[in-house]
């Protein structure tokens, strides 16, 4: 069950990948939710998207790599530029001229890559909890490394390779919590680990 289900819904292609997109409202400005990484679908959005098609048209994505979006298997195909690229595809696909663009976590760099390209696309940027992948790293991700076999899994040394091959929902178990610390957070955790 839904808040609000899609006014429109469908995919676009973009060198072979499929990417999912839903559109809800009719209303301007039209604002765009980005992908915030590939370990979270669209759904992320879904507390926002009832009120803001109330007034907006709203339009999310899933991610090339999660949701109903294509998997593609080579590394370079979920470079920052490629996501940047697939929101443009949505706007097109959904004749979007112009949009205002929202994003958290890794989507902040590909809706900035976005307005600093076609700047006369993005009426305007919201940015949440920034992530540049030319940012330092916060200090616990950087104790253990991602590629390396660990002798240990606890804490951050789940976010390694290795780690996520073995027992992925056990990474994002503890990589959302880390997200939401709060107190009676057990809701948006379990929504975003399933």
């Amino acid at each position: 069950m839904r808040a609000r289900y899609p006014d429109q819904e469908g995919y676009v292609e973009r060198d072979g990948v499929k990417i999912f997109y839903e559109v809800f409202g009719t209303g301007e400005p039209t604002v765009l939710f980005l992908p915030t990484w590939s370990v979270v679908h669209s759904r992320i959005w879904k507390a926002q998207i009832p009120y803001l098609a109330r007034h907006c048209r709203v339009i999310t994505f899933d991610g090339r790599g999660n949701g109903r979006s294509s998997r593609p298997a080579s590394v370079d195909a979920y470079s920052d530029r490629e996501f940047a690229a697939d929101a443009l595809a949505v706007m097109d696909a959904t004749a979007t001229q112009q949009a205002v663009v929202v994003s958290l976590s890794c989507g902040t760099f590909w809706s900035l890559l976005l307005a600093a390209e076609h700047p006369e696309r993005v009426a305007g940027a919201v940015y949440i909890s920034v992530t540049f992948s030319s940012l330092p790293k916060h200090p616990y991700r950087m104790v253990y490394s991602f590629n390396d076999v660990l002798d240990t899994d606890e804490g951050w040394a789940k976010y390694n390779r290795h780690y996520w091959l073995k027992d992925y929902p056990g990474f994002l178990e503890f990589f959302i919590a880390q997200a939401f610390t709060e107190p009676h957070s057990t809701k948006q955790i379990e929504d975003l680990v399933g």
